[in-house]
């Protein structure tokens, strides 16, 4: 077999740097790397790598962060749903011919699978990335609080958010409506109520995490030492749990609504509806829902200070600095390893990267506030509506997962980048 003469030189090198990226990138015990370059409209082409092999959880991965190598588009696909609600049957193996109820969280997993959890039907779903195959494991469809010490796929759920793996590959489910996270062990499924006891409320700090109440939890993150952090959205705090003692305290917010004083202590500061959460770089980093922003946390000197957002609402500011863009229900957010922020505004129909060492914000998905409607798989994400979007998740293989969840659909991004047009000689 001959090697194909490319007819750009620039090819070859945004090969090796694709490769080069798959090798420092520390996946575990991966088998294959494919990278994938096809050339289309004659100056774009979609690089795709994908991997088989263990991932990391989110926190702790380390994927090709497409965004951080190069200003990039995305192609919107969808993985799954056909935009019904509706519970979701047994194993089946196309994921787009079925429903796939109101998604909001999405992660990847240890075995590399997708992890969605569905509001409308109360479950976590498993999209197989090979096979396309998608089946329930954890939720029994009911809405319910129930099942704690037997299988995970019999128990009940009520209104499962987000769904996030520790460093032994245990799943952890934050419902929002049981004012609870809960645990299912890897090895056996079984499923346990690791914080909360399903009565909403505001109470535990200083003690066990499994006697504490919160009041809807929205959001969870993971540290590298397994300490969960919690956004208890109408108690207006973000609390931490200790993996070893399991005791819960506050992190930031006194409990009051409101926004915090730039750089004061922030158990001393109110907080305004904390959604996503994420950690990166030494800080905890907060999108606010009502007060249309992004807060940092830093971790060790417990400072608070705004780093995105105006705090007025509306959808501007794309090209410019984060804290002059204005956000309209900031929901989920992901930090990459290299310090990009994506942000999934739920009211703008959109999902925005903010790079923290750039300073600069643009769009990356949606079509802003005035079309949701599905439609746009096959063409540019900035052209594709999106419809109250809540989660994302970045791949180890560089490309996004969301979930579209008014639209039913989980969908995936694909990073295009530009190529130097061939040399006429």
């Amino acid at each position: 077999m001959g090697v194909r003469q490319w007819h750009s030189g620039v090819d070859w090198v945004r090969f090796l740097v694709a490769m080069r990226e798959a090798v420092m990138a520390n996946w575990q015990r991966a088998c294959w790397v494919l990278v994938m370059l096809v050339l289309t409209m004659g100056n774009l082409r979609v690089v795709q790598v994908e991997t088989s092999g263990r991932a990391s959880a989110q926190t702790r991965a380390n994927p090709v962060d497409t965004v951080a190598q190069s200003p990039l588009s995305y192609r919107i696909d969808t993985l799954a749903g056909n935009g019904q609600p509706g519970d979701t049957p047994g194993a089946v193996k196309n994921a787009r011919e079925i429903p796939v109820d109101l998604p909001f969280g999405v992660e990847q997993g240890p075995d590399n699978a997708i992890y969605i959890t569905t509001v409308g039907s109360h479950r976590v779903l498993r999209y197989d990335l090979r096979s396309a195959k998608i089946s329930s494991v954890a939720g029994n469809g009911r809405a319910g609080y129930a099942g704690d010490g037997g299988q995970a796929t019999e128990a009940m759920l009520n209104q499962p958010y987000e769904v996030r793996f520790d460093s032994g590959g245990n799943m952890l489910i934050v419902e929002m409506q049981n004012h609870l996270i809960r645990r299912v062990a890897a090895e056996s499924g079984v499923i346990t109520t690791i914080a909360g006891d399903g009565v909403a409320g505001n109470r535990g700090d200083g003690g066990s995490a499994r006697r504490a109440r919160f009041r809807y939890p929205h959001s969870i993150t993971l540290d590298d030492q397994d300490n969960i952090y919690v956004s208890d959205i109408a108690n207006h705090r973000v609390r931490r749990i200790d993996a070893r003692s399991g005791r819960i305290t506050t992190v930031a917010g006194n409990g009051k609504p409101g926004m915090p004083r730039e750089q004061g202590q922030a158990t001393e500061q109110p907080l305004l509806s904390p959604q996503g959460i994420a950690i990166h770089g030494g800080g905890l980093w907060i999108a606010s829902f009502r007060g249309h922003v992004v807060w940092r946390l830093d971790l060790k000197t417990g400072r608070i200070r705004r780093v995105a957002g105006t705090g007025v609402q509306g959808y501007s500011g794309d090209g410019g600095r984060p804290l002059e863009a204005r956000f309209d229900g900031p929901r989920g957010i992901l930090m990459s390893a290299t310090g990009v922020l994506y942000v999934v505004e739920g009211e703008n129909n959109i999902i925005r990267s903010i790079d923290t060492t750039r300073d600069a914000i643009r769009t990356i998905a949606g079509a802003g506030p005035q079309r949701h409607r599905y439609a746009g798989d096959g063409g540019a994400a900035v052209d594709a509506p999106l419809w109250q979007p809540h989660g994302i998740c970045l791949l180890k293989n560089g490309t996004f997962v969301l979930s579209d969840t008014k639209n039913h659909r989980v969908r995936h991004l694909l990073p295009v980048v530009p190529v130097t047009p061939a040399d006429p000689d």
